[in-house]
């Protein structure tokens, strides 16, 4: 969603209630009462939703409630209308191109094991007839050598 406000604390990407009230042309009230009210738990609120304040246009110190990108999707994605669904596509759209992008890589690497496994069974393979020319070239040798000594002139004295 584009006109959706973020910024980063301490290197996560937030936003908050007042934006996502903005957004989806919800009361501010509404929106903190629907944070309020989400089935999620201890931890994930912890984590997610953390209680700020932000300044009016009338210069008042308001409350609000800051919320990560897990946070938000959360909330969000029990939210209906035009808004929501567009955010709801954009979701699923982003999901499914990770997913392929994912798949493309598992199939990738799928592919680099199994060439890494043919190159390892050619090496094995290089090394079983590297083994077996050193030993026929040993028993070259010991017949070459045999075949001199019958070749050579004796002397005797």
């Amino acid at each position: 969603m584009t006109d959706i406000k973020v910024y980063e604390v301490n290197g996560v990407e937030t936003t908050n209630s007042k934006n996502v009230a903005d957004v989806f042309g919800k009361s501010h009230r509404n929106v903190t009462a629907d944070i309020k009210n989400l089935d999620c738990s201890d931890e994930f609120r912890a984590l997610n939703f953390q209680q700020s304040s932000y300044i009016s246009k009338q210069n008042k110190e308001l409350s609000c409630v800051e919320m990560t990108r897990d946070g938000f999707a959360f909330l969000c994605m029990g939210y209906t209308g035009k808004k929501a669904a567009q955010f709801k596509e954009a979701y699923i759209a982003e999901f499914n191109s990770m997913a392929n992008t994912l798949n493309s890589l598992a199939n990738r690497i799928n592919a680099a094991s199994k060439k890494t496994s043919e190159i390892e069974n050619l090496g094995r393979e290089w090394s079983e007839l590297g083994r077996m020319v050193n030993k026929e070239k040993k028993k070259h040798k010991q017949v070459i050598s045999k075949l001199m000594e019958e070749v050579q002139i004796k002397i005797e004295f």
